[in-house]
């Protein structure tokens, strides 16, 4: 009995040991590592205490207090050997990092450390330390190691004040330094390997973990506007801060941390821009609350091959020197503060016209032809032949799109809408490319039994350069 109990604590001893092996964290070698995404874990060897640790692997010999507290080890020294070791990515040393120029367009020139300057052309490696400057009409963007992305419109001048890396981990830590104009940052997500970025002006710092947002540096305030995720906005010294989610902006000056502002919506052309006398004109539908409008012109979708920007009211914004040729336009409203609002990017075909189209008359705005639980059918007075666009949306001034289509002819089918109230216009296209004013806009109305539209269409604002025309 005694010699069969012993075989059996010897098993049991036999399979612990196995299951520590099996274990990747207990099973290494002492004096290895283990890299996470969210840190490291080190395995303790022979004569380790969390104050060495802390001085070989960390930014300071004091956080051997964090790693006493993260891994609830009381003791400095006495560390049982292979005794993994969580380090936390925030702590770890770093190392230089680098981005790269992924596209430029126009004058891009950059300064080094070292006193030389250069052109930027694609492909060019950017270091900490680099000052970039864009002329007018001149755009680049920086692709970084983690895929997140800084791009500089024109007439802007930046630092790259912080280009790094951690060690084992390769969180990214970016810190770009606004000095004139504006900057757009897209960020990957940062929260599960601890990397930071920030963009720093001299009034203000804007902090995230993975969003994409602009800042406009001004005479004597800072505009921060997020278009994805969460940005953290505080002063220069960082003692405040304001958390603005996706679609909200601020105003901060020297002394004020301004409150959380809704962006305007995306903005609408009335009709595709064309060309006359070598610039592109763009007329846009007014949209409440919005003084100004701004263009920007690229060769992709992804907004990344910029070619020109402009800013102007309603009824005209000009961009000069543009071509023949399909573009992608993003298009955003300005409030009376000067926040710029949220973004649309739309197909546009540029083309000559000896003087600019006059508007047709409105057409009449679509009804319910036919509905069944599957599907709804729009029809409206036209042609069978010709080419519209068609829009479905949630409010009358169609910022919240559920459906978008170009169709030949005076009818379109659509998935069924979910219960709620509706507004659907169409407009007729030029055999030119052109587009005539949007039809009003109908009311739909669709519940769990039937769909129908009031009968008592919307009348559009006219584009206020109409009159002029």
């Amino acid at each position: 009995m005694r010699i069969a109990l012993i075989k059996l604590r010897i098993l049991t001893a036999l399979l612990f040991s196995a299951v520590l092996l099996c274990n990747p964290v207990f099973a290494q070698t002492p004096g290895s590592i283990t890299i996470l995404p969210s840190g490291i874990i080190y395995h303790a060897k022979a004569g380790d205490t969390l104050m060495s640790i802390a001085s070989a692997y960390t930014t300071r010999t004091a956080n051997w207090t964090t790693l006493s507290t993260v891994n609830n080890i009381a003791r400095d020294k006495g560390i049982p050997i292979g005794t993994p070791i969580t380090i936390p990515a925030d702590l770890l040393q770093d190392e230089p990092s680098e981005g790269k120029v992924i596209a430029r367009n126009g004058l891009v020139t950059a300064s080094y450390a070292d006193g030389t300057t250069s052109i930027l052309n694609i492909g060019n490696r950017i270091v900490e330390g680099t000052k970039i400057s864009t002329g007018t009409n001149s755009f680049v963007t920086i692709g970084m190691p983690d895929q997140s992305r800084v791009s500089i419109p024109s007439n802007s001048n930046v630092q790259i004040a912080t280009l790094r890396k951690t060690l084992y981990t390769a969180s990214p830590r970016v810190e770009v330094a606004l000095q004139k104009g504006r900057v757009l940052s897209r960020v990957s997500p940062l929260e599960t390997n601890k990397g930071s970025y920030k963009v720093r002006t001299p009034l203000s710092v804007a902090g995230v973990r993975g969003t994409e947002f602009r800042v406009r540096l001004g005479d004597q305030d800072v505009a921060t506007e997020v278009l994805d995720g969460r940005v953290l906005a505080s002063l220069q010294r960082e003692e405040n801060n304001r958390s603005l989610p996706r679609a909200k902006g601020n105003i901060i000056t020297r002394t004020t941390l301004g409150p959380a502002i809704d962006l305007l919506a995306p903005p609408q052309l009335t009709d595709m821009p064309y060309r006359f006398a070598e610039n592109a004109h763009f007329t846009f539908t007014p949209l409440a609350n919005a003084v100004s409008y701004h263009v920007e012109l690229a060769n992709d979708g992804d907004m990344l091959d910029m070619i020109a920007e402009g800013s102007g009211k309603a009824g005209d914004v000009v961009l000069e020197g543009i071509q023949e040729g399909n573009y992608f336009a993003r298009l955003t409203a300005i409030d009376p503060l000067g926040l710029e609002g949220m973004p649309r990017v739309v197909a546009v075909s540029i083309r000559n016209r000896a003087k600019p189209v006059a508007y047709a008359p409105a057409q009449a705005a679509p009804t319910v032809a036919s509905s069944n639980p599957q599907e709804l059918v729009l029809r409206w007075k036209g042609s069978a032949t010709e080419k519209y666009n068609v829009q479905v949306a949630r409010d009358s001034e169609f910022s919240w799109l559920t459906y978008n289509a170009n169709v030949t002819g005076n009818e379109i089918r659509f998935p069924r809408p979910s219960f709620g109230t509706y507004f659907a216009r169409v407009q007729s296209i030029n055999a030119d490319g052109s587009s005539n004013i949007y039809s009003f806009a109908q009311t739909l109305i669709v519940t769990d039994q039937w769909i129908i539209n009031d009968g008592q269409p919307l009348r559009p604002k006219p584009p206020a350069s109409s009159a002029s025309r």
